[in-house]
């Protein structure tokens, strides 16, 4: 069995500070600059870009986890989803936001997300 628990782990705390920082990103490009206009900018676009930046920062760590791996690839991008999705709830639980059901739907596509990765990995390994 071949899971890369330290990979894993650098790479869901640097999947998670990623979609952050395009957040970020986006809202320093985008975003007006009266004060009180981007809370509530940061606020509407944090929505979207969060679950979006962070499924496709997962999809590539999932496929990065598992790259070179011979067996288990899937289920090494499972994992990475799996704790990327654990930070992400820790941080939503910690902050003390109120449950949405786009939190869920985005972490539940994180944890795919990652094991797409990992069948990616897989696949090109059979085609070789």
């Amino acid at each position: 069995m071949q899971n890369r628990v330290i990979r894993i782990a650098v790479i869901a705390v640097v999947t998670e500070i990623l979609a952050v920082a395009a957040l970020v990103v986006v809202i320093a490009i985008f975003g007006p600059a009266e004060p009180e206009a981007l809370q509530a900018y940061a606020e509407r676009l944090g929505y979207w870009v969060g679950p979006l930046a962070g499924f496709g920062f997962t999809l590539f760590g999932g496929w990065w986890v598992a790259k070179g791996l011979s067996s288990q690839p899937v289920l090494n991008g499972l994992l990475l989803g799996v704790a990327v999705a654990a930070i992400d709830i820790s941080i939503l639980v910690a902050s003390g936001t109120e449950f949405q059901t786009m939190y869920a739907i985005s972490n539940i596509g994180r944890v795919i997300a990652g094991s797409i990765g990992g069948w990616l990995v897989a696949r090109s390994n059979t085609d070789s």
